[in-house]
């Protein structure tokens, strides 16, 4: 229950912007000219393009584009709405070229790395909001290595490639355990991890809890455990191991909807939850089709009542997707007159069978309230 009322607190600052903000009834505007040819990009804190008039807007870009390549083109600034440069780089026929530079709020440089044809070469370096060293990751025949790493309290745990490792990176999107961070923790040898690593959930109140751990081998995963699904896996880790920068996305111009469920990634979330909950099913004994739910929502975000509008023809299908959505603890609740508030919420979602019937997919899932936000 903690985790769900810790997401329930995250978007409750911005869900009051977005009731506050200005009228999105209109088309969205993602871009507009800026002074000597330029063009200014919205983006939120992910570098998904916003509508300039969401309160999810978070970055401003400052820069030339072709439209005929659909490509940057040489320098440009990104802006945090405060006005203070975060981001300022360069774009050689759509590629990152040369040096990029990263800055914390308050003006501190963030981090630095030198780009040649998109591709990261020598040495990564982050820093802490004072100006001290925090991290350096090689780039090179190696592939990437941790060279040098130091802790909050300027001690160096790694040096040359050898020590202890611990970072804390970014959540990507919408997860149900309610972390917005994770820790990473374990044994760096000749800059490649060895051994087992553990991970730790990080809450927004700064509580952690154990999530599992990782094996590695020279560099090389062999195994995870997940502890709060009491898995183990093989194949590909899971986890990352170094900080997350989302500014690449801003290539990619991806749009969001200015609202909670598309800002957070619970949309996102909910497409690959379904498709978990029906991976066992033969796809192939099923044709395209849309879905159609109505969810009534109580003010702490527990579903009340699912009917469903438009379902699979299927009896035991539908069954299942009512038993998927039942499994689904938390939904967003609606915002109005500065409060949280009962809603139905309407979701819509296309399904189809990949080509060879292997597996069915849920895309474009898309949800409306009655009510508020």
């Amino acid at each position: 229950m903690r985790t769900y009322l810790l997401l329930y607190l995250l978007v409750t600052t911005a869900i009051t912007a977005m009731a506050a903000g200005a009228d999105t009834t209109g088309r969205p505007v993602y871009y507009e000219p800026a002074p000597e040819g330029m063009l200014r990009f919205f983006y939120d804190d992910r570098y998904y393009l916003a509508d300039k008039a969401c309160s999810f807007r978070a970055i401003e870009r400052i820069a030339k584009f072709d439209f005929n390549k659909q490509v940057f083109v040489g320098e440009f600034v990104d802006f945090n709405l405060s006005g203070r440069a975060i981001l300022r780089g360069n774009y050689e026929n759509g590629k990152k070229e040369g040096k990029f530079t990263a800055y914390h709020p308050n003006g501190e440089r963030k981090w630095e790395v030198t780009f040649v044809q998109d591709v990261p070469r020598g040495i990564w370096a982050f820093y802490y909001p004072d100006g001290k060293p925090l991290l350096e990751l090689e780039y090179g025949p190696r592939g990437t290595i941790i060279r040098n790493f130091w802790d909050t309290r300027g001690r160096q745990q790694v040096t040359d490639g050898n020590g202890k490792y611990a970072f804390e990176i970014a959540a990507d999107g919408y997860n149900e355990y309610g972390y917005v961070r994770y820790n990473r923790s374990g044994r760096v040898v000749n800059g490649l991890p060895h051994g087992n690593w553990i991970v730790e959930y990080v809450f927004e109140d700064g509580e952690k809890a154990g999530a599992g751990h990782e094996y590695y081998r020279d560099g090389q995963f062999i195994r995870g455990y997940e502890t709060f699904t009491d898995e183990t896996f093989d194949g590909t880790p899971r986890y990352r191991l170094y900080p997350v920068e989302f500014f690449d996305r801003a290539t990619i111009l991806v749009s969001k909807a200015c609202t909670i469920d598309e800002y957070s990634g619970f949309t996102q979330y909910l497409e690959k939850y379904f498709e978990r909950w029906f991976a066992t099913v033969n796809a192939a004994a099923l044709a395209s089709q849309r879905i159609e739910l109505a969810i009534a929502v109580d003010e702490t975000g527990t579903a009340q009542r699912i009917e469903a509008i438009q379902t699979f023809p299927s009896a035991q299908y539908a069954s299942l997707l009512l038993s998927a959505c039942h499994g689904i603890e938390f939904w967003f609740p609606s915002y109005a007159d500065g409060e949280y508030t009962a809603d139905t919420l309407t979701l819509t979602a296309e399904v189809a069978p990949d080509p060879d019937g292997q597996k069915l997919h849920f895309y474009n899932i898309q949800i409306r309230r009655e009510k508020g936000y």
